[in-house]
């Protein structure tokens, strides 16, 4: 059996390293890494492209990582939780979930888990949001007396998405939690070691980079590669497209988008008035709506992401293989769902673009990774090739 990881290694760093070493300790049997793809789950282009990212978790112990799809991967706390855990139950391989959170109080975190099943958790959560306190906040304030944990901890993301985890984890699947350590989520200092993502890659971006401040916080192969990024993504970018889309579009079409809820499409069309991406995210960002929502949603509008096309998509799996070592080939043998390997044979190019032929939820799932790939690579200077889906294999690594 196998133990499974849901990541995003956005880049891998020293805490990414230090779970898989406890996960080592622990247990001897392979990782398997469900990994976002272009975008992460907060609705940013990732730093290096999948299949870099993948490679690299290989490089540093991973033995098989697969894509957590477009659609499962950009989306709420719970929603990404749910697509992870059913990708790699789907797998049949897979026995235990391995994650992180603030506390290494597992039975606390099993205990919020379950309270959002019971009744006095629906009674006190309507209770405090008719006050006027956000869902997030009223979430928080109700875990943190049932358990005891300080509501700091349960604001942390890790530990709300480990809380997702136990909510939807099969009972074939038993939890591994390793405490983080380092920084918070979300913190831009570096530190001497243990640095979050988010620091070292507002580091990199600096118009100097301090690579030997950002050596202490990756692996040697994960340097080169973000050293060789000398055209790094640009959200920004994002701009002129979204306000193109939006000045053609009309408020009906716009209401049938995944997350257009709330009148949120009489909103998004009186922000085309924005004069780039940071002021149209601050006129979107409201008390309901935090920052990575709105991002998402941007992706979705973008890329032409339905409710209806969610509520069929979620019941279907993807296993996208972008890369592996010889343990990760060998546990490929024994996964019980198909592999998809080489994209052009599930689709072709005119998928993109016609409807001619009928096609799986699984395809549509994959069409969404390729306009995905393709939007991410349009948010650079100039413009990288598009349709690597197509041209890119998974990453072998021996």
């Amino acid at each position: 059996m196998a133990v499974g990881i849901i990541a995003e290694y956005n880049p891998f760093h020293a805490g990414h390293a230090y779970q898989i070493s406890q996960i080592k300790k622990s247990c001897d049997e392979e990782i398997i890494a469900v990994m976002s793809g272009s975008f992460t789950q907060r609705g940013s282009p990732a730093i290096l492209d999948k299949w870099t990212r993948a490679r690299l978790a290989i490089l540093n112990g991973c033995d098989l990582v697969l894509e957590l799809p477009f659609v499962k991967a950009v989306r709420s706390a719970q929603d990404f939780a749910r697509g992870g855990i059913k990708l790699l139950e789907s797998l049949g391989v897979v026995d235990k979930l391995a994650f992180g959170a603030e506390t290494d109080d597992l039975e606390k975190l099993k205990s919020a888990a379950d309270s959002f099943e019971q009744k006095f958790f629906t009674e006190n959560l309507h209770m405090l949001m008719s006050q006027g306190i956000s869902y997030a906040a009223a979430v928080t304030k109700i875990l943190s007396e049932v358990t005891t944990l300080d509501e700091k901890i349960l604001r942390q993301p890790n530990t709300i998405l480990a809380v997702e985890y136990l909510r939807a984890l099969p009972k074939t699947i038993s939890p591994l939690l390793i405490k983080r350590i380092g920084s918070a989520y979300g913190d831009l200092t570096l530190q001497e070691k243990f640095s979050s993502a988010s620091a070292i890659r507002a580091a990199v971006r600096e118009q100097s980079p301090d690579w030997e401040k950002i050596s202490a916080q990756i692996d040697t192969e994960t340097l080169k590669s973000l050293r060789a990024e000398k055209n790094l993504v640009n959200e920004n970018l994002l701009f002129r497209p979204i306000i193109a889309k939006l000045l053609t579009s009309r408020a009906d079409d716009l209401k049938k988008i995944y997350g257009m809820t709330e009148g949120l499409e009489f909103r998004l069309l009186n922000a085309a008035s924005a004069k780039n991406f940071s002021e149209l995210i601050k006129i979107l960002v409201g008390r309901r709506y935090t920052a990575s929502r709105i991002r998402r949603l941007l992706l979705h509008f973008l890329l032409d992401v339905t409710a209806d096309e969610i509520a069929t998509l979620d019941a279907a799996t993807c296993a996208r293989v972008l890369a592996f070592n010889l343990r990760g080939r060998a546990l490929l043998k024994k996964i019980s769902v198909p592999t998809i390997t080489k994209v052009t044979k599930h689709l072709n190019r005119r998928d993109l673009c016609e409807q001619k032929r009928f096609l799986e939820p699984y395809q549509k799932i994959l069409l969404f990774d390729v306009s995905a790939t393709n939007l991410r690579g349009l948010l650079f200077e100039p413009p990288q090739n598009f349709y690597k889906d197509f041209t890119t294999p998974p990453m072998i690594v021996i």
